[in-house]
């Protein structure tokens, strides 16, 4: 139902009062920040969700089904505020940098208990970012006699075909966490050595050229987009170019990234698997 724009600034000040307690870090933190083309050292927000919340009265009606609001309006005293037992939240996480994903979109917290939510993943773009979290809460107020459930049916007195309620959207909203990619990321050379692959697109066998000013242990490493590790191995490498063998035929296809790292120096190249 569209909210009046008192309703809407009043929503928010509520939802604001129930964020300070409800998120860790608060909304609006910076969040863990990232290199694009370089596994993201992961950012978890715990999600502490009340058993109870309190609401406007001008919220709650406004929230409610015309025909639910049109019954129980007459008890609902606007300038007051109502408890609201939590059964449950459903979060999303939207706005994230490509390559970057969230154990919750869409998941559903119960009223009374926590969850982290873990962001992870490999970032495939720079630049700076704004994270929010969205809700949709569920659970029951009881109002002049009334039980009304958000998220349930209500069957009004006398009526027995039941009324949809829906969710209370935005209570439980979490906005503005900030996340700076550095778009730089690993280079494929540095003072050290420089690193190329090819055939690129491969059907999974590839030669790694890595061409050393030092002699030692390569770490390899091979990541798919999603920062999860896929394969790793040690070469010895000598000065000078080294070919080396690659075989990701065992993978989906797909965009993988090759990080090299010898003696803490590190190179990175993009491949694709056909």
């Amino acid at each position: 139902m569209k909210k009046t724009l008192l309703s809407i600034t009043m929503m928010s000040t509520i939802a604001f009062a129930v964020n300070a307690q409800t998120y860790m870090p608060s909304e609006g933190s910076p969040l863990a920040n990232g290199e694009q083309g370089v596994a993201y050292a992961g950012q978890t927000i715990n999600a502490d969700i009340p058993s109870t919340i309190s609401l406007s009265g001008q919220d709650i009606l406004d929230a409610l089904p015309a025909a639910i609001g049109a019954l129980a309006g007459a008890a609902i005293d606007v300038s007051a505020s109502y408890d609201i037992s939590v059964t449950s939240t459903v979060l999303t996480v939207a706005g994230l940098p490509g390559g970057l994903t969230s154990d919750c979109s869409g998941c559903t917290v119960t009223g009374g208990s926590n969850r982290d939510i873990v962001i992870s993943g490999t970032p495939t773009e720079g630049g700076t970012f704004t994270v929010n979290i969205s809700s949709e809460t569920s659970g029951e107020a009881s109002i002049g006699g009334f039980d009304i459930p958000f998220g349930g049916s209500f069957i009004p007195p006398g009526i027995p075909v039941p009324i949809p309620v829906p969710a209370l959207p935005g209570v439980m909203d979490a906005d503005a966490y900030t996340m700076n990619v550095d778009a730089n990321g690993i280079e494929e050379a540095n003072e050290t050595f420089s690193l190329g692959i090819y055939p690129n697109p491969t059907d999974g066998i590839s030669t790694l050229d890595v061409n050393s000013t030092i002699a030692g242990k390569a770490i390899i490493e091979v990541y798919s987009i999603t920062g999860s590790m896929v394969q790793s191995s040690v070469k010895t490498i000598r000065v000078g170019i080294n070919r080396l063998n690659l075989d990701i035929t065992s993978v989906p296809a797909g965009i993988y990234l090759v990080k090299a790292d010898i003696s803490g120096s590190q190179a990175l190249v993009r491949m694709q698997k056909k």
